[in-house]
């Protein structure tokens, strides 16, 4: 659960749940740094999702999702963001390894390492996936990110094997799920004020949306389920957001 907190404006965070390997959340990532810029007083904690919960290979994503290049056009068109890396991994079927959990622990080393940091570092995995099309899980990659944030890599490599990167990985999924409830969607913004948790954004929505949203929640409105938004998934639309009451 939440710790119990004094309800001020200094508690006052943003919660960011979104999954590396989530293609709404990668079109999602300019919001999230626009709300973020727009109220730097609001400090932002990153939770990694589970959205590819089992270690599987691009090969594995495409045989069940053989229009997978069509639908990220599709999310193409709605964010205005490339996928090209992605979509170039496909066309040219290079091997690629995908885990969400696996994309978290190297959220948790980095966030550790260089903390201060985790909405950029997200945004980093994020775009190596879908922007240049990546493995996360090479040698080089890993490398790549630890000079990225001006880590060792010797140093980078030790954290990984150390089991306090996979315990924070587990903890960080747990809240994950009790923030969301029996609805998993990927990417959401939580106001969270003390005890108290406002989700400004459940799922891909342009920042008009949200910003409204979360104007509303930093008035103590009312809030209640939106209709059906684009869901987490590799394929199709994340489903439950919430709006202001009507009055």
């Amino acid at each position: 659960m939440i710790e119990e907190e004094t309800k001020t404006m200094s508690d006052t965070r943003f919660i960011y749940i979104a999954d590396v390997y989530c293609p709404w959340c990668f079109g999602f990532a300019p919001i999230m740094q626009r709300l973020a810029a727009e109220h730097p007083e609001f400090p932002v904690r990153v939770i990694g999702g589970n959205l590819i919960s089992r270690p599987m290979t691009l090969e594995e994503i495409i045989e069940q999702q053989p229009d997978i290049v069509e639908f990220w056009h599709g999310v193409e068109k709605t964010t205005g963001r490339s996928l090209a890396g992605a979509i170039r991994t496909v066309e040219q079927k290079e091997p690629i390894r995908l885990y969400s959990p696996g994309a978290d622990e190297l959220l948790a080393v980095l966030r550790h390492l260089a903390p201060g940091h985790e909405l950029e570092q997200l945004i980093m995995l994020e775009e190596m996936v879908y922007t240049a099309g990546r493995d996360l899980f090479t040698p080089e990659a890993r490398s790549e990110m630890a000079r990225r944030w001006n880590i060792p890599v010797a140093d980078f490599e030790k954290a990984l094997e150390q089991p306090e990167a996979l315990n924070a990985t587990e903890r960080n999924l747990e809240t994950a799920s009790e923030l969301m409830g029996e609805i998993t969607s990927y990417p959401s913004v939580l106001l969270v004020r003390g005890n108290k948790v406002d989700a400004v954004s459940r799922g891909y929505v342009h920042y008009e949306t949200v910003a409204s949203r979360l104007d509303w929640a930093m008035r103590d409105l009312g809030l209640e389920p939106q209709e059906e938004s684009h869901m987490c998934s590799w394929r199709g639309g994340c489903t439950v957001g919430r709006h202001q009451k009507a009055s």
